[in-house]
């Protein structure tokens, strides 16, 4: 009797046994990948990106910048600054107050906060506004991101080896007087330099009839200058009497240069009038006194 009854509860086990993992009621199975093990680590899910408004995903910090639009086309963005930044072809523009769509234009007088990928150095986000932006990054901060449209060349009047280098030239100014000028008087340079005084530069006599100075000027300089004898009343004329125009001299790259001028007549002194006799012949001018056309 005892052995029947054990009999019948080992089959009983073994029926709710098989129920138990074959049946309706069994328990699903667990998948294996789920379950970390040393040699397999827990799936972790890829990080954010640095901005979730930047389009597209920066490759550096982002620097932002607020300012006044002068202009927005061929890929770039002008501001009133005076400097283009060039656009990410991705750009993304959006509202400025919320973040989302906008009606506004990337166009002059509209203000925008530029979002700049320090890793490109490209405009990722222009963030659009009908009034001004408050300051989050300084003009030094993305002036680096700034781009030239054009290549730079020097101005060809000031390239070296065509006019002018900057260098200090020593020019000298030989200058012959008319026969009539008076000895004791003295010769004065005038210039433009100087405020046009018209003692500014007094020469030094050569003989009856030349006098000279030297002076440095750089490379490139213009200057106007006339002769007078200490007065505007005395300064040279034309051989006509007739006030001339001031005589230009532009200073191109020499060692030394000598400039060679004739004044024919001074402004106080009548051009037809006879010779004093005052003047006294020199090799420069053996006979200093007036020949009629006749003799």
């Amino acid at each position: 009797m005892i052995e029947l009854v054990r009999r019948a509860y080992a089959l009983i086990m073994f029926v709710a046994l098989l129920l138990a993992t074959t049946g309706p009621f069994a328990s699903p199975p667990v998948a294996a990948a789920a379950i970390p093990t040393p040699l397999e680590p827990a799936v972790m899910e890829t990080p954010p990106p640095l901005s979730a408004t930047a389009t597209p995903s920066p490759s550096g910090q982002l620097v932002k910048y607020s300012g006044q639009i002068l202009d927005y086309s061929g890929g770039f963005v002008f501001f009133t600054t005076g400097d283009a930044f060039r656009l990410d072809p991705a750009v993304k523009l959006d509202d400025a107050a919320t973040g989302g769509p906008t009606k506004l234009l990337p166009e002059t007088r509209t203000y925008a906060r530029a979002s700049f990928d320090s890793g490109s150095g490209a405009v990722v986000e222009l963030a659009l506004s009908q009034k001004k932006l408050p300051d989050e990054a300084s003009y030094d901060d993305v002036k680096r991101f700034a781009v030239s449209l054009s290549t730079p060349y020097a101005n060809p009047d000031l390239a070296p080896g065509e006019g002018f280098n900057g260098k200090g030239v020593p020019v000298t100014f030989l200058v012959e007087v008319p026969p009539k000028t008076p000895f004791a008087d003295q010769i004065y340079l005038a210039t433009d330099a100087s405020g046009w005084s018209a003692t500014a530069v007094r020469m030094d006599r050569v003989d009856a009839l030349h006098y000279r100075v030297t002076r440095t000027f750089a490379s490139g300089t213009k200057l106007l200058y006339r002769y007078t004898r200490g007065s505007w009343q005395s300064a040279d004329v034309d051989q006509n009497g007739i006030a001339t125009k001031p005589r230009l001299l532009v200073v191109k790259n020499a060692d030394y240069r000598v400039v060679r001028d004739i004044v024919y007549n001074w402004q106080d002194e009548d051009p037809f009038a006879p010779d004093n006799g005052s003047t006294l012949p020199t090799p420069f001018n053996p006979v200093p006194f007036p020949i009629p056309p006749h003799r």
